[in-house]
């Protein structure tokens, strides 16, 4: 009986064994189907979800359902390999404070960004590649880690620690690595969505700076597309840059945002920029970091980190940059990023050149009164006062000396007159935007400052004198009639001086004659032979002469 009983106690043992081991394993497939239909579900969630922070989050905290982890977390990997953004879940907000700035990808997290491979440990603190945890950060034990690849490329990984069974088992590693499949198509339906979404954005603006460009013309325009790139772009500081005439140095002309105060007329070199580096090399650059660069420029700006620098030209030539900068934190620029400033930089381009045509049509305006004026002063005024004082001078060679006299001071009051308003006609004659002083002006100012009594020289212009004498040549030409006129008014005793400046066949001549006395030897006349050098300077010709017989004839003639 004995031995019968302790016989029937072995095969009783044995099939409960193997019911409880077919019950775990039914439990166990049962879960796997629960866990199964879970994963579809996610699928059908994440797919629909067209937000892309939303969706980052999500993937973090189904995780962490399918797989009972305590912790989770999503990093974003950056062009540069690094870690550029990191979602924690788990951890509450007063901890995530406590422990400071977030992971940079070293270590483990590191590891599996360099080798983009699922990683499962049951203990972190045992693997070689862990550095350990920040001050206040909560104790954990197990890890899984997987990549999520969208496209060709390693978008980030999943991470998830303390498993809430003890360690992460294989079946573990398969669901996360089809939850990162799950997760890759969601992230780039998601991204799709946010280009489309950006571009449209873009395209609305772009087509609002347009009409306002073709509608108005308040000078708003360069302001309105600032905003509308600090806008699209998220920046934290948006500046156009702008060359000078010389093409050696930038000029920050308008600024908007962050420390924009700072920048707002700031002058730094072409040079050693990167500003200028752009300008020179015609293509956009973006800098990661603009606290790190050593020479003169945005960088000395301690707001700034992050920046797009976008060149665009106005009429042909360098005009200058589009910068938009982030400050810490802000974020990075993507291609989409620069296509966009690009096409806002050639819209600039535009409004300068607008503003260009609209100050130039203004100073025309201007011109174009002053000369109206100008007519009528010498036409109608001048011509009138000219009349009155030879009225008087025939009514004075009748009256007696005293009245005479009297006569002869309102002669010279109307002469003065006549000078004043020629000078407001040389003034007015004058570029509004330019500090130089034509030929034709300068000629005729001087005759009226050297005239002396009577003998008023009479001034006449052929050709196109204003066009072909340049600066350096105006100011000899102005020396050659200083000098000849100022001569026969004094020394010549003359009773006609008569200036002529023509430009024809490639020479500009200047001719000073009278009906004087002459020069018994004006080759002895030290001021002639300046005359004379400064022609021969110009491969031209100097010549002093009988005038018909009587009087001086002055030529001076050189190359245009």
């Amino acid at each position: 009986m004995t031995g019968s009983k302790a016989g029937s106690t072995g095969p009783t043992l044995e099939i409960e064994t193997l019911v409880a081991q077919l019950v775990e394993r039914a439990g166990q497939v049962v879960d796997a189907q629960a866990r199964l239909r879970e994963l579809v579900q996610v699928n059908n969630e994440l797919t629909s979800n067209l937000d892309l922070p939303t969706v980052l989050r999500r993937i973090v905290e189904i995780g962490m359902g399918l797989l009972r982890a305590r912790y989770g977390a999503m990093g974003v990997i950056g062009v540069d390999g690094g870690l550029v953004q990191f979602i924690p879940v788990g951890i509450d907000d007063d901890v995530a404070q406590r422990i400071g700035s977030l992971p940079q990808g070293k270590g483990l997290l590191g590891a599996l960004i360099e080798d983009p491979v699922p990683v499962r440990l049951e203990h972190l603190s045992s693997d070689p590649r862990s550095s350990g945890f920040p001050a206040h950060h909560p104790p954990m034990e197990s890890f899984l880690g997987v990549p999520i690849r969208v496209g060709e490329s390693v978008f980030g990984n999943l991470y998830l620690t303390d498993s809430l069974n003890g360690a992460f088992s294989a079946d573990d590693e398969e669901l996360a690595q089809a939850l990162a499949a799950t997760a890759a198509v969601a992230i780039e339906n998601a991204r799709l969505y946010e280009d489309s979404q950006y571009r449209a954005r873009w395209s609305s603006s772009l087509a609002e700076v347009t009409r306002h460009l073709a509608s108005t013309d308040d000078g708003s325009e360069i302001e309105l597309l600032i905003d509308r790139v600090a806008e699209l772009a998220g920046a934290d500081l948006v500046s156009v840059v702008v060359a000078d005439a010389g093409g050696e140095h930038l000029v920050v002309d308008q600024a908007r945002g962050i420390g924009a105060d700072d920048l707002l007329a700031m002058t730094f070199p072409v040079t050693g920029t990167v500003a200028g580096d752009a300008i020179v090399s015609g293509q956009p650059r973006v800098v990661d970091d603009m606290s790190a660069l050593g020479n003169p420029g945005f960088q000395e700006q301690s707001l700034l980190r992050e920046m797009m620098v976008v060149p665009f030209a106005v009429e042909g030539r360098a005009g200058g940059v589009l910068c938009v900068a982030h400050g810490p934190g802000g974020g990075v620029f993507t291609d989409r990023d620069v296509d966009m400033a690009m096409s806002f930089a050639g819209h600039i381009s535009v409004a300068m050149e607008r503003a260009a045509v609209k100050e130039a049509r203004r100073q025309y305006a201007v011109l174009e009164d002053r000369a109206r004026i100008a007519r009528d002063l010498h036409d109608f005024v001048i011509q009138q006062l000219f009349g009155a004082g030879l009225n008087l001078q025939v009514i004075a060679g009748g009256a007696d000396p005293v009245t005479a006299k009297g006569i002869g001071e309102q002669i010279r009051a109307i002469d003065g007159a006549i000078a004043q308003i020629r000078q407001s006609i040389f003034a007015m004659q004058r570029d509004p935007s330019s500090s130089s002083v034509s030929l034709r002006a300068r000629v005729l100012e001087i005759v009226d400052q050297v005239s002396e009594g009577a003998v008023r020289p009479r001034a006449s212009f052929l050709g196109p004198v204003d066009l072909v004498a340049g600066a350096s040549l105006t100011d000899d030409i102005a020396a050659v009639v200083t000098e000849a006129v100022t001569n026969a008014v004094k020394h010549s005793e003359a009773s006609m001086i008569e200036v002529v400046v023509n430009a024809a066949a490639g020479q500009i001549t200047v001719e000073v004659a009278d009906d004087g006395k002459g020069f018994e030897s004006p080759e002895h006349v030290s001021g002639l032979a300046n005359l004379r050098t400064r022609a021969e300077s110009y491969g031209g010709t100097f010549d002093v002469g009988s005038n018909g017989g009587r009087g001086t004839r002055v030529v001076w003639s050189v190359p245009a």
